[in-house]
């Protein structure tokens, strides 16, 4: 198992906020019938999720820095996308 690197764990929280995110724009686009968006956010994302598995199957410890920015991607896409909607009134 590798050494852990604060630099390497950073990059995979980064990268895994943007996945989340890519993910998102993904489901939208394909929900939308835009064939050329969504085959282009799948090319980054499987590129983006290779990069993840490539790491942490070095060292587990990654998995970490992974599922935190996993979760912080789809908090903060699900929190953009709550206050884009309109409210209903009722």
């Amino acid at each position: 198992m590798n050494d852990f690197s604060p630099v390497t764990a950073a990059v995979i929280f980064a990268t895994y906020v943007a996945v989340d995110i890519l993910y998102a724009a993904y489901i939208i686009a394909v929900e939308k019938r835009r064939p050329l968006m969504a085959a282009s956010i799948s090319s980054v994302l499987y590129s983006l999720l290779a990069f993840g598995v490539i790491t942490y199957s070095k060292n587990p410890i990654y998995l970490i820095p992974l599922a935190s920015g996993a979760w912080i991607g789809t908090y903060l896409t699900v929190r953009w996308h709550e206050r884009k909607a309109p409210t209903t009134p009722g």
